[in-house]
């Protein structure tokens, strides 16, 4: 029976081909994620000789931050603690150390290095060689901020060498010094292979963290000595505010952390994946649907000479199985093309990143062939079991047909599924937020099944209505009854589109909403400030940079805004320190209770919608925790939601109270009256050039470069439509040419009787736009709804405004259209082809 499997799939090579490639684009994309990250972790990792510490000694925070965009200060550790660690048996040496994110690199262009994706560290040179997180491979150790040390890999990359002047700009300000050392990168924890500036250590100290402290202590453990000893003795010293790990526990975290940092490139290609793998299901259930009828005769006959139920279902299976190999298989291949061309792609858009031969895993073998025939046989399996229940009696008739199952259950399946998908709907637009947000998300996805299960139902009469405008002719009427003649694979061929478009609808409406609230709230919180300063990424920059943009003459204000993470709670805030004045004018702030004017240290803003999640009111105290420990803060003011401050307020010297560090997020600046823009906007920008990464822009220009997010969000929903167009494409062709297979006498009766080849190519294309259309029309109607209703709830946290993109829609509609003449161009120029007499002689 296996081996009849195998054959039948030889003798319909072309049947198999759309399932295969339905497998293979799903795989493609699982291990093109899986490859290119591997690759990438491979090429971060092969900087990991372990840490040259024995043993690490790391200050406990009360907040981990790893946005990459808090001014917060960094938890540290004293001189006094590695002096009393020093005394400890076994003990042969510590070395406080500094190592912190903040600095920025400048190649000789002027412009930021390349850091793939990871920020770069700034650090003190070691007091210890034998403990020093880094070693030194060529010049001296630096000394003042006349010089510095670069790492191997970044001064390769820019082509600076020993005695080059490097400029650097750090959260104190911008520095230029004599490269006096190159050396490797941080060997072991967070930190490791990313991009290293060292300086002497109190030049450290002033330059990246603006104060005295280390951010941890090196222990080197005397030979012969027990390290796990000597481990709970620093641990039984450093107490609680603490944490001590052996090398082994740094280099495991530093590993983390970098499958963490880098799991987000691989995030948005098995999006991809997930949508061709879930709408390719719908396209071999169908495919191996429309087979098993076209060989019931067959089947039957395996039955009349012997074969078990069993028996024949496993033939069907084995098909399948077939399928999912060679579909895994091609997929892998495909996936490391897929890997390479990212890697390609970055590197022209002057993202370099790591290059490492390609890293094809074990486990992503195993995986993608699990993933790919797992699927594959799920989706043949209805089928088989059908097969299997073939009486042999059947083989005896011309006319043998599979038994049909009532739709009955599976309508009422699906209604029970849309009633709950109602309730969910009902529950979701009373509630507010994120919460109502993810609730809704899971209504759609019900809906989607739901209109899946009874779609049989409906399709019969919506293809009669869709069809309606397009005439009674014979090729219409011929084209439109074949798609409701069997309702069940009508259904599933147009599921697939309607899945695919429902999700891309959604998407749209969500980005489009999210761009004009962008626009709006804006103009609206944006007051009197001609200017917006910020820096690439979101990182903050140097307080520098305010004071030298003041001394530009027409300038009259700069405030400050500055912001870190925190959290009340389990929820996680971000927390905003702002200039007396600032909410005032240059941001506009409704205030809805109390006051914004006159805050003191202890005293917050809080916005309503956060408000209303932490149930706060005016005069009501809360505990906040940030990187430096809690703190009691009183609720002074409640304002509207608001773009330019959605978190926490505090005043400057409340933030710096409760740990935020000297460096600013975004300065807003204000010009005279009867001052040329045009003329005071180039003075400030010649003002900063030492800060290359600093934005400076006029409200416009502010509000176009905070759309830049959402326009590559909608690039991907592009993307995501084409493979949808894909996909859909794939399963009508699939569909039609298998009904050309099964309707060949009676398309060779149609032409016998006087349908010419024309006709026969119409007939076809108008069955494919019914199914294209059906589809279509179904995924944005549900899209639409969801997309809306996901923007009403979250009114209050970024999505103000309501836009649907009408026009963007229709052309979505009339690509289905077209995908509907398109995929029937290769089916119907088929059937043109079919030999009337041996079509009419066809069983």
């Amino acid at each position: 029976m296996l081996k009849l499997g195998l054959r039948s799939v030889l003798a319909h090579r072309l049947r198999f081909v759309l399932c295969t490639v339905a497998v293979m684009l799903g795989i493609g994309f699982v291990s093109g994620a899986m490859i290119f990250t591997d690759t990438l972790s491979t090429a971060l990792k092969k900087n990991f000789a372990g840490s040259t510490a024995d043993i690490t000694v790391t200050p406990v925070t009360a907040l981990s931050d790893d946005t990459g965009t808090s001014s917060a200060r960094p938890a540290t550790l004293t001189s006094d603690l590695a002096n009393q660690i020093a005394a400890i048996p076994g003990v042969a040496g510590t070395d406080p150390q500094l190592l912190t994110t903040g600095p920025q690199i400048l190649g000789s262009n002027g412009k930021p290095t390349d850091t793939y994706g990871l920020p770069t560290y700034g650090a003190g040179w070691p007091h210890d060689p034998r403990t020093s997180p880094f070693k030194l491979i060529d010049g001296k150790a630096p000394w003042g901020e006349g010089q510095l040390g670069l790492d191997q890999s970044t001064a390769q990359r820019e082509g600076y060498e020993l005695g080059d002047k490097v400029k650097v700009v750090t959260p104190a300000r911008a520095v230029t010094g004599t490269l006096a050392a190159i050396t490797t990168p941080v060997l072991a924890g967070a930190a490791a292979g990313a991009p290293l500036v060292t300086f002497d250590p109190a030049t450290a100290q002033r330059l990246l963290l603006g104060e005295p402290g280390w951010t941890s202590i090196g222990v080197a453990v005397q030979p012969g000595q027990d390290s796990a000893v000597v481990t709970k003795a620093i641990e039984a010293v450093a107490g609680k505010n603490a944490t001590v790990r052996t090398a082994a526990q740094v280099s495991a975290d530093g590993k983390n952390a970098l499958d963490d940092t880098f799991g987000g490139f691989s995030t948005v290609l098995l999006m991809f994946a997930g949508l061709a793998l879930f709408v390719g299901t719908f396209l071999i259930v169908n495919t191996f649907a429309m087979l098993v009828a076209q060989r019931s005769r067959e089947l039957a006959m395996l039955r009349a000479i012997g074969a078990s139920r069993g028996q024949v279902t496993g033939t069907v299976l084995a098909e399948g199985l077939v399928i999912g190999a060679i579909g895994s298989t091609l997929g892998l291949l495909l996936g490391g093309g897929v890997a390479a061309g990212l890697q390609f792609f970055y590197q022209r858009l002057d993202l370099d990143i790591p290059t490492a031969v390609l890293q094809i895993s074990p486990a992503t073998i195993i995986a993608c062939y699990l993933l790919g025939i797992g699927i594959t046989l799920a989706a043949a399996y209805p089928a088989a079991r059908r097969a299997g229940k073939l009486p042999p009696v059947a083989a005896m008739r011309d006319d043998a047909m599979l038994p049909e199952r009532s739709i009955l259950v599976r309508v009422i399946i699906g209604l029970f599924m849309l009633l709950m998908a109602a309730t969910v709907y009902a529950i979701a637009v009373n509630l507010k937020g994120l919460p109502a947000a993810v609730l809704l998300g899971l209504g759609a996805a019900i809906t989607l099944l739901g209109v899946v299960m009874t779609n049989p139902l409906i399709s019969r009469y919506a293809v009669r209505g869709l069809m309606s405008p397009f005439g009674r002719k014979a090729p219409v009427t011929l084209g439109r009854r074949n798609a409701e003649r069997n309702p069940r694979r009508t259904s599933a061929t147009a599921s697939a589109l309607m899945i695919s478009l429902a999700l891309v609808s959604g998407l749209v409406v969500i980005a489009s909403s999210a761009k004009a609230s962008v626009d709006k709230g804006i103009t609206d919180a944006i007051g009197t400030s001609d200017l917006v300063v910020t820096s690439d990424g979101g990182n903050p920059f140097s307080g520098q940079v305010r004071d030298r943009i003041a001394e530009v003459p027409g300038i009259t204000s700069v405030h400050r805004v500055r912001q870190m993470a925190g959290k009340v709670g389990d929820t996680s805030v971000r927390v905003s320190g702002v200039d007396e004045g600032t909410l005032d004018g240059p941001i506009t702030a409704q205030i809805e209770a109390g006051t914004v004017s006159g805050l003191q240290p202890g005293q917050a803003i809080v916005p309503r919608n956060l408000a209303r999640t932490l149930d706060l009111s005016v005069g009501k105290a809360f505990q906040l925790i940030t990187t430096t420990g809690t703190h009691r803060l009183t609720v002074a003011g409640v304002i509207a939601p608001n773009r330019q401050l959605n978190a926490i307020a505090v005043s400057l010297p409340g933030y710096t109270a409760i740990g935020g560090a000297a460096t600013d997020s975004t300065l807003y600046a204000e010009v005279a009256d009867g001052t040329s823009l045009a003329t005071v906007l180039p003075a400030v920008v010649a003002k900063l050039q030492d800060y290359p990464a600093v934005q400076v822009r006029d409200q416009e220009a502010y509000a176009k470069g905070e759309r830049g997010p959402i326009n590559a969000i909608l690039g991907v929903v592009g993307m995501l439509l084409a493979l949808a167009i894909l996909i859909a494409v794939l399963g009508i062709v699939n569909t039609l040419a298998l009904g050309v297979v099964e309707r060949t006498r009676e398309i060779g009766l149609l032409r016998a009787i006087g349908m010419d080849r024309p006709q026969l190519r119409r007939m076809l294309q108008v069955e494919s736009i019914a199914i294209a259309l059906l589809g279509a029309l179904l995924g944005l109607v549900i899209g639409v709804l969801f997309g809306a209703s996901i923007q009403q709830v979250m009114a209050e946290d970024g999505l103000a405004v309501l836009d649907i993109p009408v026009l963007q829609l229709v052309i979505a509609v009339l690509v289905a259209a077209a995908v509907g003449v398109l995929a029937a161009v290769w089916p119907s120029r088929r059937a043109a082809k079919l030999d009337v007499l041996r079509a009419i002689a066809t069983e």
